[in-house]
């Protein structure tokens, strides 16, 4: 055999080797992915669900999908963290188990896991009309880092990371939206800082600058102070909710607020439009509210502390 045909004989052999490599390969990676799917507590996806309920004793917290995001309807109806919830899809929804203590069911057994009263449930309704599934935690393992749990439509019971069960047992604060101003920064063409002693206002009367048109002559803001400010406003988050639809705004110090500040992004747009009012020491915050929102909140007590009292903290 020449040297060239050789060569020839060799490269096919070599493909054929690598191509049969390369399909075993393929193979032990659906098969390893068929494995970690069987792993998993719950058999469909976040998009799946419709809504579900987190039920923790007498506390319950339900949730819909609207559609165009979810929203917490229990115990009061508000819009989503989205952070949150992407959190509890990827950590429950999508959860895998450890290993399972038992194929069956065992009653003699429930209240030793801590699963004859589950210490939390939440029940899933999925879309289709399918039948709903409800997931139950029991009790943490004695070194608190592993969880019991069992499935409505599945006979086993296992054991999973804690991490998951620490995740699910969420109260409606955490998965509602802290947001205190809906602004975006780059689209802002004005703001406005108002206290009794006096007023800053700031607009964009040309892409790039912003003046000072009040207190007059103050000159040229400093743009990059103030896209710092806004970005804090921005990603600043309730600290509490304290009245969801409040009669009296004047225990709150709202009736007349102590710092008003106002950002709008021109057009047809209102502005958006944050009220400050009075401080709860024994909460070390300041007690604050959207104009157009009725719920009162509650600012972390350093808040205040970003909005500059002079026009000068904000100048060239």
């Amino acid at each position: 055999m020449s040297f060239f045909k050789k060569t020839i004989f060799w490269i096919i052999i070599l493909a054929a080797i690598g191509g049969a490599f390369l399909v075993f390969t393929k193979e032990e990676e659906k098969i390893e992915k068929k494995r970690e799917e069987e792993k998993r507590l719950l058999r469909f996806e976040p998009e799946d669900i419709s809504s579900f309920a987190i039920k923790r004793g007498d506390i319950i917290i339900e949730c819909q999908d609207g559609g165009n995001g979810w929203h917490i309807t229990k115990p009061v109806k508000a819009d989503s963290d989205k952070d949150a919830f992407d959190r509890f899809f990827r950590m429950v929804v999508k959860a895998k188990y450890d290993g399972v203590l038992f194929e069956e069911h065992q009653k003699e057994k429930l209240a030793e896991f801590g699963l004859e009263k589950p210490y939390l449930e939440i029940e899933f309704k999925l879309k289709n009309n399918k039948k709903p599934v409800t997931l139950y935690f029991g009790d943490r393992g004695p070194t608190q880092n592993i969880a019991f749990a069992m499935v409505s439509d599945d006979k086993r019971f296992f054991r999973l990371h804690s991490d998951i069960r620490a995740e699910a047992d969420k109260d409606a604060y955490a998965l509602r939206d802290k947001t205190i101003l809906l602004i975006d920064p780059i689209k802002a063409r004005g703001v406005a800082i108002i206290r009794p002693e006096g007023k800053i206002v700031m607009e964009q009367p040309v892409q790039g600058r912003w003046d000072f048109t009040e207190p007059e002559g103050s000159g040229i803001v400093n743009v990059a102070k103030l896209m710092e400010l806004l970005y804090k406003v921005k990603s600043s988050k309730a600290k509490a909710f304290i009245e969801e639809d409040p009669k009296d705004l004047k225990k709150y110090g709202l009736d007349n607020p102590k710092i008003k500040l106002n950002v709008w992004s021109g057009g047809n747009n209102p502005p958006e439009v944050l009220l400050i009012g009075g401080r709860d020491k024994a909460l070390r915050g300041y007690y604050a509210k959207r104009e157009l929102v009725a719920n009162v909140f509650l600012l972390e007590e350093d808040f205040i502390d970003i909005l500059p009292k002079a026009a000068k903290e904000m100048a060239e």
